[in-house]
Order: C-alpha cells, then sequence, then structure tokens
C-alpha cells in the first residue's frame, strides 16, 4: 500500500482514534479491498437476553472441567517447567480445581462472511470467566496458591459451510481470533513477593496453549457431511489467510524510562516490541537505554489476516536480566486489521495496563474523557506501517520487494495430517521437521490414535483404497472400479486414513525466498528414548514442481526412508508414509502499492 508521509497534521492528539473513512476504498490494493469490504458486510444486533446460554454452559461445565484438568496434567505441566529459569526446578500442579463458577456469555454477534470460498454464519461469543479456582502449584518444594483467575476473549463459532439441502449447515468452526487476556493473583507469601517470573511465564504458557488449540488457524472443526458432498474438508479444517499483512513497527517515541539513570531522573529503557497477531508472536530486536528507539528495516514481519475483525497485540516492554522480569511499558489498545487497512501508517498512542485495570475496576466506560486521554499519553507512541499483499495461485503481478528480514515472495501451507508405520511408544511425542531455505520448522509432537475398520471394510480393503488414493494417486471413482468398493466405502477411507496413527492435524506455513530454487526436506524424529532423527524424505521435494498441479496444490502420502543404523529402526514394521497437503501460494502488489513497496 502506498505509504504516506506522516506530518503532524495527520497524527492524531494522543489517546485518541482516526476516523475509518469507507470512501477511501479506491485507493486501497485487491487485499485491501477485500478485507475491507468483508468487514462492511451486513452483521446482526448483538444479543442481550444470554439466560439460556448460560443455563446450556452451566449443564456442561462439569464434563468441561474434567477435560481441562487433563489437560493441565498432560500439557501444561511439562511446558510450565520447560519455560521457567532452570534454577526453579521442579513444576506440579498439587491441586487443581476450576472450581463450579462456568464462564460466562456476555453477548453476540452474528455476521455473514465467506472463507476459502465456503459461505458461512460467524457468531462471536464475548466470554468472561470469573474463576473461583482453588490451584496449588508445588516449585522446587514451594507451594503457591492462585486465586481470583479472569479469563475474558471472544469465541468465534462458525456453521460453515452452508448447503442446498437440509440440514442447510454441513458443520461448525470453534476458533478465537486472539489469545484471551488471562490474570490471577498469588495468595499467601507470594501475594507479597508477587512473583513475578513464575506469574509471567505461566500466563504466557497458557495462552500460548490455548493459541495451539483454538486461535487461528487452529480450530477445532466437527461436521455431519455424509460422503456423497462435494466439499473440501481440508480447507474448513485447515483454513488458508485471506492474504498477508507486511507489518512493520518503525519506531516509537517518548516511552516510559524504568531503569534507572545516573544522570539524571529521568530513567531510560532498553524496549522492544512484541506483536501478536491470530496465533502468531513475533518480537523485534532490542533496542538499548532509550526512549525513543527506532528499528527501521528491523521492524518489519508478515502477518496472516484470516478477518478484519481480527485484534493486533502491540506491546511494549524494557528488557530486563531475565525471562519474565521485563517491565511493561505500554500497550495499544483495540488495533484491529481494519484500523491497519484505513490507516496503514500511523502514530498510535501506548496505555498502561495498571491504568486500564484501574479503569475496569471502576467500571469505566470505553469513551475516554480529555484528562484521562492525557494520562494516556505519558507511555508514549509506536509508528507502525502495513502494507496488505495478495495471495495467489497464478505467477505474475508485482512481487513484492525484501524489507528487513520480511523477504518472502512466496508461501508453502502444509496440512500435516499423519502418519503410517509407527509403534504406539514411537508414535507418541514423534515430531516433523520441515527444513526450507536454511531454516528449520518443527511439528508439535503426535498422539498415537489406535485404528478403527468398522464393520463394512476388512483391513486389507482398507489397505488397498489408502494404497491406491495415497501412493498411486488414483481417484475415487477409479478405485471404486479396482476395488469393487461402494463410493461411500472409498470415500470414508479417503477420510478418515484409519492405519495413520501417528496424528498431528497442525497447520504450518513456510515462507520461500526464491520460489524457483527452493526444495522441502522433511525428517521424522522420535523422542523415545532420546530423540533422535529415525527417518527422512531420501530426495527432497522442488517446491517449482508443485507450481504444475492443479490449484498449485499437492496432496499424498510421501514415502520416509529410515535410516538402518538408528536405534528404534528395527521396530519399524511396515514403509513409513507422511500424510499431507502442501499449497502454494505467491505474493503479489497492485500498481497502487508498487511504488511504496
Amino acid at each position: 500500500m502506498r505509504s504516506k508521509t506522516v506530518s503532524k497534521s495527520s497524527i492524531t492528539q494522543p489517546g485518541k482514534r482516526p476516523t475509518i473513512e469507507i470512501e477511501n476504498l479506491e485507493t486501497l490494493n485487491a487485499a485491501g479491498r477485500m478485507i475491507l469490504q468483508r468487514t462492511m458486510a451486513k452483521r446482526g444486533d448483538k444479543g442481550v437476553e444470554m439466560n439460556w446460554l448460560n443455563f446450556m454452559l452451566a449443564k456442561m461445565w462439569p464434563h468441561i472441567h474434567e477435560t481441562l484438568k487433563q489437560v493441565v496434567a498432560k500439557d501444561l505441566e511439562p511446558k510450565i517447567k520447560d519455560a521457567l529459569p532452570s534454577v526453579f526446578g521442579t513444576v506440579s500442579f498439587k491441586t487443581f480445581s476450576l472450581g463450579e463458577k462456568h464462564p460466562e456469555i456476555r453477548e453476540i454477534g452474528v455476521a455473514h462472511g465467506k472463507q476459502n470460498q465456503y459461505d458461512g454464519l460467524e457468531l462471536d461469543l464475548k466470554i468472561i470467566w470469573n474463576c473461583n479456582a482453588d490451584i496449588v502449584v508445588d516449585v522446587q518444594g514451594i507451594e503457591i496458591g492462585i486465586e481470583n483467575v479472569r479469563i475474558d476473549g471472544t469465541v468465534r463459532l462458525q456453521l460453515r459451510p452452508l448447503l442446498q439441502h437440509l440440514p442447510s449447515i454441513g458443520g461448525v468452526q470453534i476458533t478465537m481470533m486472539s489469545p484471551p487476556n488471562i490474570s490471577w493473583n498469588f495468595r499467601g507469601i507470594f501475594a507479597a513477593l508477587q512473583a513475578d517470573v513464575v506469574s509471567r511465564v505461566m500466563r504466557q504458557v497458557v495462552s500460548d496453549q490455548i493459541s495451539e488449540l483454538l486461535v487461528v488457524p487452529n480450530l477445532i472443526f466437527v461436521h455431519w457431511l455424509d460422503s456423497e458432498a462435494d466439499v473440501d474438508l481440508e480447507v474448513l479444517q485447515f483454513p488458508h489467510p485471506e492474504c498477508v499483512v507486511r507489518l512493520c513497527i518503525q519506531e516509537a517515541r517518548d516511552l516510559l524510562g524504568s531503569d534507572w539513570n545516573y544522570f539524571g531522573f529521568n530513567g531510560t529503557s532498553d524496549p522492544y516490541v512484541s506483536v501478536h497477531l491470530g496465533s502468531h508472536h513475533w518480537y523485534t530486536p532490542q533496542k538499548s537505554r532509550t526512549r525513543n528507539p527506532k528499528w527501521g528495516d528491523a521492524g518489519y514481519h508478515d502477518f496472516f489476516v484470516y478477518t478484519p475483525s481480527q485484534f493486533v497485540k502491540v506491546d511494549v516492554y524494557d528488557s530486563d536480566i531475565g525471562p519474565g522480569t521485563d517491565d511493561h511499558l505500554g500497550f495499544v489498545e483495540g488495533l484491529t486489521v481494519q484500523w491497519l487497512l484505513e490507516k496503514p501508517r500511523w502514530w498510535w498512542p501506548l496505555r498502561s495496563r495498571k491504568k486500564l485495570a484501574a479503569d475496569f475496576k471502576s467500571e469505566a466506560t470505553t469513551v475516554s474523557s480529555p484528562s484521562q486521554e492525557a494520562k494516556t499519553a505519558s507511555c508514549g507512541e509506536v509508528l507502525i506501517e502495513a502494507h496488505f499483499l495478495e495471495l495467489r495461485d497464478t505467477e505474475g503481478g508485482d512481487v513484492p520487494r525484501p524489507m528487513g528480514k520480511a523477504e518472502a515472495v512466496a508461501y508453502a501451507f502444509i496440512d500435516l495430517r499423519s502418519l503410517r508405520g509407527l509403534q504406539p511408544k514411537q508414535a507418541d511425542g514423534a515430531t516433523i521437521t520441515f527444513r526450507l531455505e536454511g531454516q528449520s520448522y518443527k511439528s508439535r509432537a503426535a498422539t498415537y490414535k489406535a485404528t478403527s475398520y468398522g464393520s463394512a471394510l476388512t483391513p486389507g480393503a482398507q489397505r488397498l483404497v489408502e494404497h491406491l488414493h495415497n501412493t498411486k494417486g488414483r481417484s475415487v471413482d477409479e478405485i471404486m472400479k479396482i476395488s469393487g468398493l461402494t463410493k461411500e466405502q472409498v470415500t470414508s477411507v479417503v477420510l478418515e486414513r484409519p492405519s495413520f496413527t501417528t496424528k498431528w492435524h497442525q497447520p504450518i506455513s513456510l515462507p520461500i525466498r526464491d520460489l524457483n530454487q527452493a526444495q522441502l526436506e522433511i525428517s521424522l524424529g522420535i523422542r523415545r528414548p532420546n530423540y533422535k532423527t529415525l527417518a527422512t524424505l531420501k530426495t527432497p521435494l522442488r517446491l517449482e514442481e508443485i507450481k504444475h498441479c492443479e490449484k498449485w496444490q499437492l496432496d499424498k502420502a510421501l514415502a520416509l526412508e529410515a535410516d538402518p543404523k538408528m536405534e528404534g529402526s528395527s521396530l519399524v514394521q511396515e514403509s513409513l508414509e507422511l500424510s499431507l497437503r502442501i499449497t502454494l501460494r505467491s505474493l503479489s502488489i497492485s500498481d497502487q502499492t508498487h511504488e511504496s513497496m
């Protein structure tokens, strides 16, 4: 998007918001117009009476509570231990109860939208949970009590796809546009000490865990579509972004001085900026001893945009002595993709978290008085620049030039599904590592799910279908002719892949700097007894070849070759096949933005 010179007259007064001007639609490139037009889509009134929904949630709460306890024991404990400095040693939950108070739905917003070609209804549920939890964490033999847990955020239910026949809706996607806000207090001796390191680390781990599960592009997709439906379930399970925003944190000014200055009363800071969009989290480099840092090209980074209502969380910190000790200097309140579209280069005022907490306690409205705005100004401002780029499945168009470390000209979107060939003990905790253009990207740990064949198919028939579809690339109709099975039987095997028992179901995106030369290396690692690489893709995959596939999409099972010298390879009783889908998309800008890019 064409950059405009920022003059004093074009910058809002500290604490004030610019006004969104829809008439500027024609000045946007194709990516910007698409996102803003979706913003202008008709939305229904927000609901007022929520008693019936909260009644349902209250009845479901005992079951949800038990599920959350299992997640804490399995996932949170080890991740908190890994994230804390080694001096804290062992970490465990001695007592864990979330209490009887269930989350409350405060309001509902309804809209109609389209995502990756499929129409749907979108319900945004504003949820606030003031939890009467009884939680005791044991850290190196010291018990830490946690109370007054508060979580607030927006859960989106997307009823998609809309069908031309009953039941009219094919499924529901459960997701969040942004991680929720999480806070709590310590009790006992730690209430006095505040235990900032433990608190911040735990809060970040909980937020990351929620992001991995529910924050876009991650979601839970439940459907009741039959095998005859002409619907790409993969796209609904792993939605692709609508466009890319190349964001730049250019500079900040008049930040708080968090560190003591020996030469005066005005302190200084070692600032850096944290940016959170969807489940993606990124940090600028740290600048030393300044309240007016400038990042320039080092402040550029790419983020994916799924909807204009996504919040862009921008926080400024003062780097300190270690993990969890950094001081919070301010944040940009209420920044969304929609605001960036209308104001692609703007000085945004920073607000204090402590001030926000005080406003919440006093039940202040979102409209600030002039005196409140003046207080907000003391936290400083940050200059943010945004360029919106199209994602295409064709070549051509204007390719964006590299900006700092944001050098991608294309992206590979990988739907990492599952693997066949590992024993149960090897499958749990297994990871896939993708290596592209000198960078490595590691999947999360896999889980083992036992094979379920169903009464209608024998294991031999199921294996035949999987071999013909995943290895030979045969269509459903061709497999029907070869096997003599019905369309329903063939489709059920193709969708479920029952012999692929090592499960990930994870979306992964990889930036590409040179699409003509890029080669993708894939390796399989297991963690028992110690982490090691068990198998690799024998010949790296040339991504350029995927451009010859329909829709720039490769969908198949890739054979991995086990290293016979590796301990554990003898336990592999059959060939290792990795089921995934790779979709290529090139980045492009329009004529209106060419000069600035």
